[in-house]
């Protein structure tokens, strides 16, 4: 009797312990299941939950459940989480222009967090994308006056064209500051932002990380690229990222790699380093684009990929001359789109304008868009028309969208279409004869400058043509009978005459010039000094431009 209930009592034993095991080891794996969790949040649209919404801490991406939650196992290394905002919606504002579809992560590691985002809908099936790029604000050359007087009234402008029927944004492609400059100007990116909120801005602004964004007082390590971007993280979100617009799939990326290797260089102490660096895509970007072009299911949906540095540009035949940091970096990022059919690349980094179509990527068009700055404020800060070297005015490039139909063009701060700049050059020559900083130029640098003063040259029509690209013509008739036009590759006058003579009058050292040789530069040869010249182009999208003169037109910088 006794050793049955002492059996009994055993198994009762062991049966408890067993239940105690097994609460123990749920309550374990519970633990271990929320401390894998480190953020999680919801997104909401006017106090309504929103599901199916992509949100992402650049490595992961997960969509809202039912109730518009979200959880990510996140190790937190980029620092930030957002979401890719769904078509029809857009974030509400940050410093009344950044959008607020990011928050920074501000916990350990090993800590949950919680953050929400809120979005609002929006019609976006006709948008405008204004594109600005390199202003690199620094206090200098009159930057912020310029940018106050010139490219906001402009912003405004063109914002004020759309009204409510279209939806408008810019996104900034880069260099938004002057890396260099951040301390001893003691204006960085954040001043920069700050400014264009002071300003009102008149869209949202979505931001690209250019190299001048960098922080150049962190010394070059391994992990130099990682700390330096710290700060354009906290002011302006991530460094990568996606959004959809409309019909279209908006992607940003960061292809500036910075190593900021110790050399003696032309910077203020605080900077530690010669702020060099790579240009490419990282393998953790690419591993996130996969994943995030993964979830577009339709091949022919527009991609716009926005970037700093250009990927490639091409020769006159079409092949890719030039690429990133090496071609196999260039092949890494473009394999991503492979399956795609209408892809873009929006780039800025050479602030020259120049679109180019490769015959090895048919389905890749790049964009690689002029300075908004010019070049950087020098030639408006000295009372000229600011340009940049190779003559494209400063302004913005305009994406026009109406669901899967984009068109683009380029406007000037001065609000003009117009896509060329004639010069008779009989008036140009006149103008260097005349001036004895050119004349000095041309006897310094006669490798660097152009000497457009000969006589051979005075039956010369030049035209600066920024808006050539596959599918535009160019036209020069001569009294109505059409001319020759070839391509060439010269110095632009008026830059010459405004930025690079300004430059060698107010240079206290003799300066070191280039041959700032511009791509899209055309001539015809007339037979008549006092013939009636018309030039018209014609752009991919049908629009017609025209400039008629007759005899010789003036050359007034």
């Amino acid at each position: 009797m006794q050793n049955a209930k002492l059996v009994e009592q055993m198994r009762r034993a062991i049966l408890i312990v067993t239940l105690l095991v097994s609460v123990v080891s749920a309550e374990a794996k519970n633990v271990i299941k929320a401390d894998s969790i480190t953020i999680f949040g919801q997104v909401l649209c006017e106090g309504k939950p929103l599901a199916n919404v992509p949100v992402s801490d650049g490595v992961h991406i997960v969509k809202t459940d039912s109730l518009g939650q979200y959880t990510i196992a996140s190790h937190k290394f980029q620092n930030v989480v957002f979401v890719i905002t769904p078509s029809g919606y857009e974030p509400v504002c940050n410093k009344r222009i950044l959008p607020k579809f990011w928050s920074v992560l501000n916990k350990k590691r090993e800590v949950a967090e919680k953050h929400d985002f809120h979005l609002v809908k929006r019609d976006q099936r006709k948008h405008r994308i204004l594109f600005m790029s390199n202003l690199g604000l620094h206090n200098a050359n009159d930057d912020l006056l310029q940018f106050k007087n010139r490219t906001i009234p402009a912003a405004r402008k063109i914002a004020k064209e759309g009204a409510d029927s279209v939806a408008t944004y810019t996104i900034l492609l880069g260099d938004i500051s002057n890396g260099g400059m951040w301390y001893s100007r003691e204006f960085d990116v954040d001043d920069a932002v700050s400014l264009a909120a002071s300003l009102r801005y008149p869209t949202m602004l979505y931001t690209v990380m250019g190299d001048q964004d960098h922080d150049g007082a962190v010394p070059g390590t391994g992990l130099t690229d990682y700390k330096s971007e710290r700060y354009y993280v906290l002011s302006c979100g991530p460094k990568y990222y996606a959004m959809n617009i409309g019909d279209v799939h908006y992607i940003t990326l960061d292809n500036t790699v910075f190593r900021n290797e110790p050399g003696d260089g032309k910077y203020p102490a605080e900077i530690v380093g010669k702020r060099n660096y790579d240009r490419f895509v990282t393998s953790d970007q690419l591993d996130w684009l996969r994943k995030d072009l993964a979830l577009i299911e339709d091949k022919e949906q527009p991609i716009v990929v926005c970037m700093h540095h250009p990927a490639f540009t091409t020769n006159n035949k079409h092949r890719i001359s030039k690429r990133f940091s090496e071609a196999k970096y260039v092949d890494s990022l473009t394999n991503c789109f492979a399956e795609f059919k209408n892809v873009h690349f929006i780039t800025s980094g050479t602030m020259n304008r120049r679109i180019s179509n490769p015959k090895e990527l048919p389905n890749i068009t790049e964009h690689s868009l002029a300075s908004t700055s010019g070049d950087h404020w020098r030639t408006g800060n000295h009372g000229y028309q600011s340009i940049h070297n190779d003559g494209t005015p400063a302004g913005f490039e305009i994406f026009d969208v109406n669901r899967r139909d984009i068109s683009w063009h380029h406007r000037t701060e001065s609000g003009e279409t117009k896509s060329f700049r004639v010069y008779d050059i009989k008036s140009v020559g006149d103008y260097y004869r005349d001036d004895l900083t050119i004349q000095n130029m041309l006897r310094e640098y006669p490798k660097s400058f152009i000497n457009y003063s000969l006589k051979e040259f005075e039956k010369y029509i030049y035209v600066n043509w920024w808006g050539a690209e596959d599918g535009a013509q160019l036209e020069i008739f001569e009294d109505n009978k059409p001319l020759r036009v070839r391509q060439i590759m010269h110095n632009d006058p008026l830059y010459v005459a405004t930025g690079s003579a300004t430059r060698m009058k107010n240079s206290q050292n003799k300066p070191r010039f280039g041959r700032n040789n511009c791509q899209h530069l055309y001539r015809a040869v007339r037979t008549s000094l006092t013939s009636t010249i018309r030039v018209r182009t014609t752009d991919p999208f049908g629009r017609i431009e025209e400039e008629t003169f007759t005899g010789n037109k003036p050359f007034l910088p």
